[in-house]
């Protein structure tokens, strides 16, 4: 089998989204809000299906309140029922008990809602994050929820160590990022499509376009001198022939490389959908 048949597609998700004031977002900046779409991107290899990161909790479907409580309206938490991720899954033909693997960029609320789905599946995750999770420093402590740690505890994780680049498969075709800096484990996810393109999804290592252009950061990183690093590695990334840097919260992103099906297997597919967007 070649190697760039190793990955068949990868689909974006169709996401939950929060309404947040930009100065969350980026240093420096403040006094408009954005919204921000919450994905999960699936990923399938012949090795079987892997989810990167599981947004919202399904719980929270139709009324956020009921799962995030004061958080729902302080972040404006939107979960159309459409958007939870089993039925996101069950819309393309998979159940949860398919996805064989998760990784997970970061134990923040808004990655870590659906990984109840998957107790079952083999995870990766960022070395420290768990342990973070469990213990944060008071300046993120807020963005991390005591179910999602619960659902972590029972699933059996990997540790990526921090500035080591893992080659899920052995063939090149998927490799979780070390970006840490906005949580101690961040990790990203790089995936070579089957025209021999690349996608680097960069989960929260940006949360905007001009985080990576800038090299700038957002209030609640809690490694500023690594968060920095993992930017200039993503603008490094972006210089790569061939390579799409989707910065996950970004929704100019999300507007002009999500096609309409959410199904990506090429550049093409990516560029079409930007210049419809």
């Amino acid at each position: 089998m070649p190697a760039s048949s190793t990955v068949r597609r990868v689909w974006a998700l169709d996401a939950p989204e929060l309404t947040v004031d930009c100065s969350i977002l980026m240093l420096g900046t403040g006094g408009q809000e954005d919204t921000i779409p919450s994905p999960s991107f699936l990923v399938e290899h012949a090795e079987g299906l892997l989810l990167f990161d599981t947004s919202l909790a399904t719980s929270g479907a139709g009324d956020p309140a009921a799962a995030y409580g004061p958080l729902a309206d302080a972040f404006k938490i939107s979960i159309p029922e459409h958007c939870r991720l089993d039925r996101q899954l069950e819309s393309i033909g998979c159940k949860t008990s398919d996805v064989r693997r998760i990784v997970l960029s970061h134990m923040h609320f808004d990655h870590t809602g659906g990984l109840d789905l998957f107790p079952h599946a083999e995870g990766f995750i960022g070395a420290g994050e768990l342990r973070y999770a469990r213990t944060p420093s008071s300046l993120d402590a807020g963005f991390f929820r005591e179910e999602d740690i619960a659902a972590a505890g029972k699933i059996a994780w990997n540790e990526v160590p921090a500035g080591y680049d893992h080659d899920m498969f052995g063939d090149g075709s998927v490799v979780l990022l070390s970006l840490h800096g906005h949580t101690p484990g961040t990790l990203g996810l790089k995936v070579r499509l089957p025209d021999e393109s690349t996608l680097v999804l960069t989960s929260d290592a940006a949360h905007k376009r001009a985080n990576v252009e800038a090299t700038t950061g957002m209030p609640f990183d809690v490694d500023r001198l690594n968060k920095n690093a993992s930017l200039q590695k993503v603008k490094l990334l972006r210089t790569q022939p061939g390579t799409t840097v989707w910065i996950s919260h970004d929704p100019r992103d999300w507007a002009d490389f999500r096609p309409d099906n959410g199904e990506i297997t090429s550049a093409a597919e990516l560029n079409r959908a930007a210049a419809q967007a």
